[in-house]
């Protein structure tokens, strides 16, 4: 709202008739919105006397409407009202920011400037500066968010460990436990537990973005079904969760982690659409395209919808909702229908809306079907098949509880394992411990840069193995990929002497 200046030469006395004549005829040819007003201060406002064509366009208010009009008048339910001292207003709020709101109700956020014009008047400019109020916002959401990754994905980090930790005592206990006993019955449900764990730390680290995205063969199905407990808690006792989902539909190449990402985003949404309640309705189809639609050419789809009950989406709206920063919401970041926009695109599919206001709206999303088998994600306990190896290993691992273990596993399995806590440990050893044919590690780029590159001196043919969440790069770990291998945190025991023992066999090959 108007916070304007005291003039410069106060007066009770108007000026003459043919003078505000004159100005309100120069003003209102300006390109932006601008008013006059009285330079005194009336129940948290200043008197509109003109408004130019300009002002009318951004308010909606033509001049008639709005003079002898207070500035409040563009006060709403998101203005803020701060208290002043009293007598230091005008001084006080020559300039400022705040949401204002147009004749129709609907909020934008206005920048405004007020100077003096003459005796006892003052002129007002305003600039609708939402967009960038938003931008601005937005970028500040992802700062935080920045933050919040780097604290998650630190969390992240030790949660693998330790979840490395239980699953691999777990696989080891199995083996020494007689079958279809209680004790087995149990080892199996905190096995179970640990893997429902793991998939949660690697969403974690998704959202970190410290996780690479891990596309595989799934069937929307069950993913849709896998975190439908989860949308009936987010959506509420007032809006009801409806699931129709195909008995018969095909698969699809997409990270599924992101694919949830998108689910929940669309649901939140609908949700937001529904304050007072509605129904919620999730469908997934098969479909065949005979010719091209949009970015898709003919083909074999599996699709899914959502569908709410809400208020829906004017053609403008609809028009901009995949735009990144775009966002309809007093405190949305748009991001969510953008990144959602992405993920589908990126996966050879397209992302859809149809809406009527009033009548609710329904966002499809088509992927392109894979004849390939689903992957996946079982939660039994593998068994630890021996491999028999007999060369050296040197294991570099910080968490001393993981490197008991793994190390006591590869050594139980023939190898001659020696371990250290850190690069600096291993650097020391060199020469007084026999040189590895196989190293694993999980450090830093640099660190691992100078152990691999002291290693091959006495090993040409060093082959290594990563054990960490995020796959670290081979030219900045200067070695060829062609002896490289990772594994992923945090990892079964059978993976990991399964991982051994290829690249071993291999030889880099």
């Amino acid at each position: 709202m108007p916070r304007p200046p005291a003039a410069s030469s106060p007066s009770s006395t108007p000026p003459p008739e043919a003078d505000l004549a004159v100005a309100c005829a120069a003003l209102g040819v300006l390109p932006e919105a601008t008013i006059i007003t009285r330079d005194k201060w009336e129940n948290g406002g200043v008197r509109i006397v003109f408004a130019n064509p300009q002002f009318s366009i951004l308010t909606g208010y033509t001049n008639s409407e709005v003079t002898g009009q207070n500035t409040r008048l563009l006060h709403g339910p998101k203005t803020e009202m701060v208290p002043l001292p009293a007598g230091k207003e005008i001084e006080l709020l020559a300039h400022g920011e705040n949401w204002l709101h147009r004749k129709n109700g609907d909020a934008f956020c206005g920048e405004w400037r007020f100077r003096p014009l003459q005796p006892g008047y003052l002129v007002g400019v305003f600039h609708d500066i939402t967009e960038t109020k938003r931008i601005r916002e937005a970028m500040i959401h992802s700062q935080k968010l920045a933050t919040v990754g780097q604290l998650t994905g630190g969390v992240a980090h030790d949660l693998n460990n330790l979840l490395s930790i239980i699953n691999g005592y777990c696989e080891i206990l199995a083996g020494k436990l007689p079958q279809n006993t209680a004790p087995q019955k149990d080892l199996r449900e905190i096995h179970r537990a640990g893997t429902k764990a793991t998939r949660i730390a690697r969403q974690i680290l998704e959202f970190s973005r410290r996780q690479e995205t891990e596309v595989r063969v799934v069937n929307l199905n069950l993913l849709i079904r896998e975190i439908a407990d989860i949308l009936r808690r987010v959506m509420g006792e007032n809006v009801t969760v409806e699931l129709r989902l195909a008995s018969d539909l095909g698969n699809a190449r997409i990270d599924p982690t992101q694919f949830q990402q998108v689910l929940l985003n669309l649901c939140l949404n609908a949700r937001d659409a529904m304050p007072q309640g509605g129904k919620l309705k999730v469908r997934s189809f098969n479909r065949k395209l005979t010719g091209n639609e949009g970015t898709l050419t003919s083909g074999d789809y599996v699709g899914f919808e959502v569908t709410d009950t809400g208020s829906g989406i004017d053609a403008a709206t609809r028009a901009r909702l995949f735009e990144s920063f775009f966002t309809t919401k007093s405190h949305g970041t748009g991001f969510g229908l953008a990144m959602a926009h992405h993920i589908v695109t990126s996966a050879q599919g397209a992302i859809s809306v149809r809406s009527v206001v009033g009548s609710g709206t329904t966002f499809e999303i088509l992927l392109p079907e894979t004849a390939e088998p689903a992957q996946f994600i079982s939660s039994a306990l593998p068994s630890l098949h021996r491999t028999h190896g007999n060369e050296t290993l040197w294991l570099i691992e910080a968490d001393e509880v993981l490197r008991k273990m793994v190390g006591g596993m590869l050594s139980v399995d023939g190898y001659q394992v020696h371990n250290f806590p850190d690069v600096t440990s291993a650097l020391i050893a060199i020469g007084d411990k026999p040189a590895p044919q196989l190293v694993l590690l999980d450090c830093t780029p640099p660190d691992a840069r100078k152990l691999l590159r002291e290693l091959q001196k006495l090993t040409p043919q060093l082959l290594a193995l990563t054990i960490a969440a995020e796959q670290p790069d081979p030219t900045r770990l200067e070695i060829n990929p062609r002896v490289l291998r990772h594994l992923p945190k945090p990892f079964a025991l059978s993976s990991l002497l399964r991982a051994v023992r290829t690249l071993l066999d291999s030889g880099g090959k």
